[in-house]
């Protein structure tokens, strides 16, 4: 039996050079979920390229892409906010992870897991002591093995 060596990739914080691919990854996310209407897809593309070249360079958004041979195969992104304190979270910041997305056929590679272990050491080196997300079915069994648990959120949309 042959076994295909593993190509190396490397997890490193994105740029504003990466804004295309982080913006086909968010496309591509939402597609895999189920949003498929072209106009919706289309809006949000335009709407997250505005927010992406403000909020990268700003600080206010942080990516991570995994690059293998020049290939950005994988990302994820977080957001520190900022709440009133509480009795397990003092200074009120979280760190709210999102975009978490890897290539088809870079799956089952580390990827993520390499994505997610820089973006929570980032955190804590930041001193944030709380990061939640929303998980889909397919990544939750790797962010319960970071120790993410469900919790109580509930959510309403304010729109039509």
């Amino acid at each position: 039996m042959l076994l295909k060596k593993a190509q190396a990739f490397e997890v490193r914080p994105a740029g504003v050079a990466d804004i295309p691919a982080l913006i086909a990854m968010r496309r591509a996310m939402f597609v895999s979920m189920g949003h498929t209407e072209e106009a919706v897809l289309a809006a949000m593309v335009e709407a997250s390229t505005a927010y992406f070249h403000q909020a990268l360079p700003a600080g206010e958004f942080r990516g991570w892409v995994a690059e293998a041979g020049g290939q950005i195969v994988g990302c994820g992104g977080l957001v520190v906010h900022r709440i009133p304190p509480t009795t397990y979270n003092l200074d009120g910041r979280v760190g709210y992870i999102m975009n978490m997305y890897t290539l088809p056929e870079w799956r089952r590679r580390g990827v993520a897991r390499a994505i997610m272990a820089a973006m929570l050491s980032w955190l804590q080196a930041q001193g944030v002591s709380v990061a939640t997300l929303h998980a889909t079915p397919q990544g939750r069994p790797l962010y319960e093995q970071f120790g993410f648990a469900p919790t109580n959120e509930m959510r309403v949309l304010l729109t039509e």
